[in-house]
């Protein structure tokens, strides 16, 4: 008679039971904010309308659609579709943080349906064209900051999270164009410049018109996808991918590129493995802003990371803040300084509510000026 050895297998309510609370949570979450929220408000706006199978398909099975959609049949016009999805789940969102006051309110008082629903479709309305404007608003942030080890000056450009997939190729043609003229020294992109399989390398050709040395560092969408092709996209167009990985080829500077995760540890075990570095000004690419205290032990002079977005649409900002309490601008921990970029793009919906898309520009100043 034989036994199996080893952990013994969860009972299937177990099971089911570690299930039960993220389903409940999802259902609540997409059934209060797709479903209710634009039900809500137009049994508000119009008392006597009930909606009907038609209706209510769109509502609950339209979001999906959209995105399945394009990871079964990739093409622009897939794409568009599941970006319009999911600014939809955005937009959705906005309005159920404008009924759940009213709600509360109307427990108190009982205020007229129609005018209310008004009020809160015209708030709605201005705040999602707010957001969709922002999206689209692409911000250059300056910064100075000494480089005593440095002996001439040097401008870095930084551009993080751009989200080809969600966001057109066209998107990544701005970017360039607003960067060009800052004439950088050189371009570092700290992760998720793709979050979609199968993105043409022509979408990304925008790269190559950068005249400066381009380096690369893979955030969590580039994992969760074609990683590998990514890259391999991104060297024909003379972009440096850096994948834990150590780059001297520019004067006076020591580039170090660590792989995205999400232990905590991940930049002390990546910088171990690449010890000892090299002298020079070192900058460390890596995804999510992890581990600047890791990096201070091991001597590096400037950290630059993403991955936050700042919330993107507010109030997720403080949500993000409980996770990354670096959540963005400049910190410091001994003399090593850590910027983190708000993002370039935006992933999910096209909004931004309370934030910005960000190039950021740094200007090292070395210690004779």
């Amino acid at each position: 008679m034989s036994e199996t050895v080893g952990r013994p297998r969860r009972s299937l309510p177990r099971r089911v039971g570690r299930l039960a609370a993220p389903v409940a949570i999802f259902s609540i979450v997409y059934f209060g904010v797709l479903i209710y929220a634009p039900l809500r408000l137009a049994t508000l706006l119009f008392p006597i309308w009930a909606p009907g199978t038609p209706e209510l398909l769109v509502l609950i099975v339209g979001p999906i659609l959209g995105r399945v959609a394009h990871e079964l049949r990739p093409s622009p016009a897939t794409r568009r579709l599941a970006a319009a999805s999911l600014t939809w789940l955005g937009c959705a969102f906005l309005l159920w943080l404008l009924l759940m006051p009213f709600e509360l309110l109307a427990l108190v008082v009982d205020p007229d349906p129609r005018e209310a629903g008004v009020l809160i479709a015209a708030i709605w309305t201005a705040l999602c064209i707010v957001a969709l404007v922002g999206a689209q608003r692409l911000e250059i942030r300056h910064l100075t900051l000494p480089a005593p080890t440095l002996t001439r000056a040097a401008r870095l450009v930084q551009i993080s999270d751009v989200h080809i997939g969600s966001r057109a190729g066209a998107f990544l043609d701005r970017v360039v164009e607003r960067l060009l003229p800052l004439r950088p020294d050189v371009v570092l992109i700290t992760g998720d410049l793709v979050d979609f399989g199968r993105v043409p390398a022509a979408e990304l050709a925008a790269l190559a018109r950068i005249e400066a040395p381009v380096f690369f560092c893979i955030g969590n969408h580039e994992r969760y996808v074609d990683c590998d092709a990514i890259c391999a996209r991104l060297e024909r167009h003379g972009v440096r991918v850096l994948r834990d990985a150590v780059d001297v080829s520019l004067g006076g500077f020591v580039l170090v590129g660590i792989d995205d995760a999400e232990r905590r540890t991940r930049v002390r075990e990546g910088l171990a493995q690449l010890a000892p570095l090299p002298l020079g000004y070192r900058i460390l690419l890596y995804h999510r802003p992890d581990g600047l205290e890791d990096a201070a032990a091991a001597g590096i002079d400037l950290m630059l990371c993403g991955h936050t977005h700042a919330g993107q649409i507010m109030p997720f900002g403080y949500l993000v803040r409980r996770f990354f309490p670096r959540i963005q601008g400049l910190y410091q921990v001994e003399a090593t300084r850590l910027y983190v970029s708000p993002g370039t793009g935006t992933w999910g919906p096209v909004m931004r509510l309370g934030t910005s898309n960000e190039i950021t520009c740094i200007d090292l100043q070395p210690a004779s000026d």
